[in-house]
């Protein structure tokens, strides 16, 4: 975002009233355009309200700004810093001058304020409230944990795909020996085929229909139904078979060749999804090329034209129960899914989702008054300010409105800025329509808001519309006025109604700035958009003439997709352009790191030839070893043809037994390539599985000389051995649980793999138009394709009782009004979002921008209107004559500046004796079921009836630990013994010495897996805690052989712990559970 100039001591007038003129409770809503200074408005805002005694509650932790992503908050800390700093450094700056007419203060006062501030909001950071709104959501929910009954430290996610995976690989292991679960799977299975072909693997089409289910339902609080009942499918089959036999009247009273063809096969195969996919209600069955020219009508008779409208109208009933059975079969098994999700999550990682804080915090906020809540997190919030407000989804708001409306009830305030034109998120559950509410009745239009109750501040809401653009030139806007204020709205075929006011908002340049800026928009044609790249030469044209005016990082590339972006990157490249995409910066995209992750493939799977030629053809093996990559392909071809190597002059027999076929093997033992393998893959080989990952990938380091030989990939190198770092530290030990948490391609895995793109870096930017919201450039390119809408038939529809899941075609909507309004709505929500992603784009240049557009090659014009319609050939007045005058040297001498990486270096030697230092498969198998008897001990409180007991009051201890077993062994990876498992906790549990420990008595208090902090903030977890009235006994439970002296030394620690803030005497016990052995241990 660009910041308003203020300079040459001139003080631009601010949109925000003065502290002497704000009166409390007070609400504003300021409706912005592209580069006005949305950003720098809140900004001026929190500075005021930090700085003014006429501000009630003003405090730096009673203040909130919240925004929609990281990079936002952090860019929004900043300038508020920066703001500050400039105050206390300049007094006579222009920022001070902007100050003093916000705020009734001196000017030496604000600069001594600002100087207390600054340092204030550095030694009590934790109280500088700027962050996200699903940070701030996370803030109160885990204030409120117990409240919400949730773990203490959950680890939240933003992906559904593994959890997804998790709980349905977990819900289908149990189809064996849960018969509940194994009928409603048959059932499923056997309802799905009538819903046309029936897919090879349902649980891929399953896990893609829950991924929408379960991202619908992170709009609002309600949850997906399902009609158990399976009505609607019956409905369905009902009608198939009247309208078959209707069908069938008709045909004995419509000639044949009147028959439509596709829906005279559908009727003859019975085939019910080509009927409704052919059915046209304005001529029934008949083929419209029958009708008379001059009348319109069939040759057909009264009497069967009525038959025909009869046939409709079963038709249209049919639609209506194929819309709402179509997805049953997935809803009917979607409740047994959530169970086994919530279950997952709350396994050993205690993961929770995004979505999930928001909707567990929904019912929590609006059943709790806010004082409550501020109780819970250790202060009050009076002043709440929001940043890109036409962001802010149904949920979050849902959840801030009663904290909002409680501050408003007293003396705070509401501050809202956003640009309902760059709403653009409705992917992400943005809902752009509470703008919309506050807007209309801000601007008088309404006598009711909708979404926020303002009787508080007397139903006022303020609006300030800020009319300034600070980034572009005049020529710019002149031209993006023209597109959307007049092209666009005259084509209401596009617009329909203009919800977001693409069309009526006003804007203007700085004056100085009104002749300032080029246009230019080239019309491209191809038969195969994607394979012709007609845009390529003109693409290169533009930047090749741009980079002389200005540096590369001024000039950025748009396209929608990723997929239209990395051939972007390939022509750049080619063409000797430097070049940095935010996809290129997912260091998985580079070619050494996928060179990387082919060599840890392959010696995590030596049969995995694919991986092998990989790495051996790739730069890190040829420049380590200075062979020919030509020379390594002629002999791959030989290896698996069998013949003689006319480079090597090597017989590569065709062994028969499958381990000398292996690629390796015989790279391994071929007289040319022999020593390669044993100075580069031997040791590698050997130790994998046995080195931890970290170490191993610092060997590879270290043999390949990576930071040596590929000086220019340090960054993204750097980055691996991080990401290798934390995925260890995170539980991903091994190499197989690696690559497959690198092989994801969800957001989650996405960030793990990114890079900052550091500013000094000389090189075009390329990026979708979404990530370039809020970003300003010299020189802006779009690449704009006539695309294909998306395909999708899946429809939701909100209702008191829950969500409803529609399949609805565009002639069903036609045909039913019910059906209609959720297909309009949708279709509505896409085309705002598509039109709003247009004005971002075209609003992104500072001082020229050129679009290319490339459409489909068409003898005649396309019947239906689309977006690129907008944008004919078009060129403004000719370029200002600018020569970058910067020195390119300049940031080559900046990156230089930074010291080079130092090559890891492995902590084991070469004569390290891997065979009794690392754990064996066995020992891993014998920890996890240590793991797991400590779960099953954690979950058993109090004692159970013994199994001859005949109290039916109480369960047995023998079936409770069965139970517990099922519960928890399904979250390990392994597969246990569980007869010997349930046989060594009973004999155990049995033992006199252990009973007391399960017993109730009158006064004492058991707790599991307690947790308690000492004086340093340290945290202990205990295994069992028992406090008496008179004592306080620790149980610490563990497997395998003894190592009393070990264990003993952390016990006695816990002791002084727990005698210290209980007040009573303190025992320990290490109770070894499968030697049933008994340690007592004294403080």
């Amino acid at each position: 975002m660009d910041m308003p100039a203020s300079g040459n001591n001139k003080t631009a007038a601010p949109a925000l009233k003065s502290d002497t003129e704000l009166e409390f409770p007070h609400a504003l809503l300021i409706s912005a355009s592209a580069g006005s200074g949305k950003t720098y408005t809140l900004a001026q805002r929190y500075v005021q309200f930090l700085l003014s005694e006429n501000i009630p509650g003003h405090n730096l932790e009673n203040i909130l700004a919240v925004t929609f992503t990281n990079n936002a908050a952090k860019e929004m800390k900043t300038r508020i810093l920066e703001w500050l700093k400039e105050l206390a450094l300049n007094p006579d700056s222009p920022k001070m001058n902007e100050t003093l007419q916000l705020v009734n203060i001196s000017r030496p006062e604000a600069q001594k304020k600002a100087t207390a501030l600054v340092e204030s909001i550095i030694d009590n950071y934790s109280d500088f409230h700027v962050q996200t709104i699903d940070s701030f959501m996370t803030r109160v929910m885990t204030a409120s944990v117990n409240e919400l009954d949730l773990p203490l430290n959950p680890e939240i996610t933003m992906a559904y795909n593994d959890l997804i995976e998790l709980a349905l690989y977990s819900m289908f292991s149990h189809l064996g020996h849960d018969a509940n679960l194994k009928i409603n799977i048959d059932t499923f299975l056997n309802i799905l085929p009538e819903k046309g072909a029936y897919p090879w693997n349902p649980v891929l089409r399953i896990r893609d229909h829950f991924a929408a289910f379960l991202n619908e339902e992170g709009k609002t609080k309600g949850g997906i139904l399902s009609d158990n009942s399976g009505a609607p499918g019956k409905a369905r089959e009902k009608l198939w078979v009247d309208i078959l036999k209707s069908c069938g009247e008709l045909k004995k009273q419509i000639k044949p060749e009147l028959m439509k063809g596709s829906l005279a096969a559908a009727i003859e195969n019975k085939d019910i999804n080509a009927f409704i996919s052919n059915y046209n209600f304005e001529n029934w069955l008949l083929n419209g090329q029958k009708k008379s020219r001059k009348t319109g009508e069939f040759p057909i008779t009264p009497e069967t034209k009525k038959d025909l409208e009869y046939l409709s109208e079963l038709v249209r009933q049919l639609l209506m129960a194929d819309a709402l059975s179509w997805f049953h079969p997935y809803t009917f098994i979607y409740s047994r899914f959530k169970a086994e999700l919530e279950r997952v999550k709350r396994g050993k990682t205690d993961i929770i989702h995004i979505n999930d804080v928001n909707k567990k915090l929904s019912t929590y906020i609006n059943a709790n008054v806010a004082p409550d809540i501020y109780l819970k997190l250790g202060e009050r919030i009076n002043h709440y300010l929001i940043d890109e407000f036409q962001d802010t989804n149904k949920l979050q708001w849902d959840n801030f409105k009663p904290l909002i409306e409680e501050s408003l009830a007293g003396a705070g305030s509401l501050f809202m800025v956003g640009d309902i034109k760059q709403a653009i998120f409705m992917f992400r559950n943005a809902d752009y329509k509470i703008m919309r509410d506050l807007l209309t009745y801000a601007e008088g239009k309404k006598d009711h808001c909708d979404n926020l109750e303002l009787a508080s501040v007397g139903g006022r809401l303020e609006l300030v519309n800020l009319p300034v653009n600070y980034r572009s030139g005049g020529k710019i806007l002149e031209y993006v006025n023209a597109v959307f204020k007049h092209d666009l709205k005259n084509r209401k075929e596009l617009i329909g109604e203009d919800i977001t006011e693409l069309t009526s908002y006003e804007q203007a340049p700085r004056k100085e700035r009104a002749a300032a800026g080029f246009v230019r928009t080239i019309s491209l044609e191809a038969d195969n958009i994607t394979e012709d790249q007609v845009e390529r030469a003109e693409l290169l044209k533009i930047i090749e003439s741009a980079r002389k005016r200005y540096p590369l990082n001024e000039i950025a590339i748009l396209a929608a997709k990723n997929k239209r972006i990395k051939p972007v990157v390939e022509w750049l490249t080619a063409a000797n352009i430097p070049v940095a995409s935010l996809s290129s910066l997912d260091i998985r995209e580079r070619r050494v790191t996928a060179e990387l992750l082919a060599l840890l493939k392959f010696l995590e799977t030596p049969a995995d030839d694919s991986a092998f030629v990989a790495f051996i053809t790739g730069e890190i093996f040829g420049k380590a070893a200075g062979v020919a990559r030509t020379e390594l392909l002629e002999f791959i071809f030989q290896a698996h043809t069998g013949h003689k190597s006319q480079v090597t002059s090597h017989k590569l027999q065709g062994i028969s037994t499958s381990c000398q076929n292996i690629l390796y093997t015989q790279f391994k033992d071929h007289p040319k390539y022999s020593g390669y393998w044993d100075q580069y893959f031997d040791e590698l080989f050997r130790k994998t599985g046995y080195l931890p990952l970290y170490e191993l990938c610092a060997l590879i380091y270290s043999k390949f000389g990576l930071f040596k030989n590929f000086p220019d990939e340090a960054a993204f190198l750097s980055k691996f051995l991080n990401i290798v770092s934390k995925a260890q530290t995170d539980g991903i030990t091994g190499v197989r649980d690696f690559l497959d948490f690198a092989e994801g391609d969800d957001e989650t895995r996405g960030a793990a793999f990114s890079i900052i793109l550091p500013d000094y870096l000389d090189a075009a930017r390329i990026m979708t138009f979404h990530k370039a919201k809020g970003l300003g450039f010299s020189v802006v390119i779009n690449l704009i394709y006539e695309d294909r809408d998306a395909d999708d038939s899946m429809y939701f529809d909100e209702t008191p009782e829950g969500i409803k899941v529609y399949k609805i075609t565009k002639s069903a909507a036609a045909q039913l009004p019910v059906l209609g309004r959720i297909y309009n709505n949708k279709k509505t929500d896409e085309s705002v979002q598509n039109l709003n992603l247009l004005y971002v784009i075209e609003t992104r240049a500072k001082e020229e921008l050129y679009n290319l557009v490339i459409r489909k090659k068409r003898k005649e014009p396309s019947k239906t209107v689309k977006s690129t319609d907008l944008f004919d050939n078009y060129q403004s007045s000719e370029k200002v004559a600018t020569t970058f005058s910067e020195s390119t040297t300049t940031v080559k001498k900046v990156a230089d500046t930074f010291l080079k990486p130092l090559e890891p270096e492995p902590v084991y030697s070469a004569n390290y004796d891997i065979a009794t230092a690392i754990p064996t498969l066995n020992a891993y198998a014998g920890a996890k079921e240590g793991e797991l008897c400590h779960d099953i001990l954690a979950r058993i409180v109090t004692s159970h009836k013994s199994d001859t007991s005949s109290d039916s009051t109480l369960s047995t201890l023998h079936s409770t630990l069965s139970s517990l077993y099922a519960a928890c062994a399904a979250s390990y990876p392994i597969r246990f013994n569980e007869a010997k498992i349930i046989k060594t906790l009973f004999a155990f549990l049995t033992m006199p010495e252990v009973k007391p420990w399960f017993e109730p008595k009158e006064g004492r208090v058991i707790k599991t897996e307690a947790e308690f902090a000492d004086k340093t903030g340290n945290i202990s977890r205990v295994d069992r805690l028992i406090i008496d009235k008179d004592t306080v006994t620790i149980i610490d439970f563990k497997t395998g052989a003894e190592a009393t002296e070990k264990y003993a030394k952390q016990l006695k620690r816990y002791l002084a712990l727990a005698a210290e803030i209980y007040k009573l005497p303190a025992k320990g016990v290490i109770a070894y559970v499968d030697l049933r052995k008994i340690i007592d241990i004294r403080a």
